[in-house]
């Protein structure tokens, strides 16, 4: 477990990250304004599998990559050596088993079109640790919801055909990285947002 003033710190950064991803993004592809319920329902484009890419998706893709960079930045300052972005995670429930896969290992696979292999691993946005991966002492990940909202939206589901189809991912981080609290949310506006 992180110490109280390691953890305050931590989280301010990415409570600011979060809050700063939303109004650059915003100020960029909206003008700055809030957006409303039907804007962020509205289909802006089609992916490469002719999947429905709503403006939601969209911002909260380039909001995550801003958050990511920032918390990149600041963290280095505040715990160099001591945390992890995005990184993957193998899970085995039967052994029970986690491996971290290193982003050479990861690209190595896309590279060789393997990129199947990598279905089923876990992906956790900010991972504090002492120094290995493997020892995790805090998951945060960050969330964007499109409208302006009181409460935090639910932990994502994974969909149909994913190996840990139905369960949710707070649930998987706690049970593969062995986490004595958490993981937590950090939502723009809301900061970290309790279990």
């Amino acid at each position: 477990m992180l110490d109280e003033d390691t953890r305050r710190a931590v989280e301010e950064v990415l409570k600011q990250c979060a809050d700063d991803a939303r109004s650059e993004v915003l100020v960029q592809q909206h003008g700055g304004k809030s957006p409303t319920r039907e804007e962020c329902s509205e289909v802006v484009e089609f992916n490469s599998r002719g999947e429905a890419v709503t403006r939601a998706m969209k911002w909260g893709t380039s909001m995550h990559q801003f958050a990511l960079e920032c918390a990149r930045q600041r963290l280095d300052a505040v715990i160099p050596g001591r945390f992890s972005l995005e990184p993957t995670y193998r899970y085995d429930r039967g052994t029970p088993r986690t491996t971290h896969l290193t982003q050479e290992e990861v690209n190595a696979l896309l590279r060789q079109g393997r990129g199947a292999e990598l279905k089923g691993t876990l992906v956790p946005d900010v991972v504090i640790h002492e120094g290995n991966p493997l020892q995790a002492q805090s998951v945060y990940d960050f969330k964007f919801p499109c409208v302006n909202g009181e409460t935090a939206p639910p932990w994502r589901r994974y969909p149909r055909g994913h190996p840990y189809e139905g369960e949710s991912q707070d649930q998987l981080y706690r049970e593969a990285l062995r986490l004595l609290e958490g993981p937590l949310r950090v939502m723009p506006r809301m900061g970290v947002v309790s279990p």
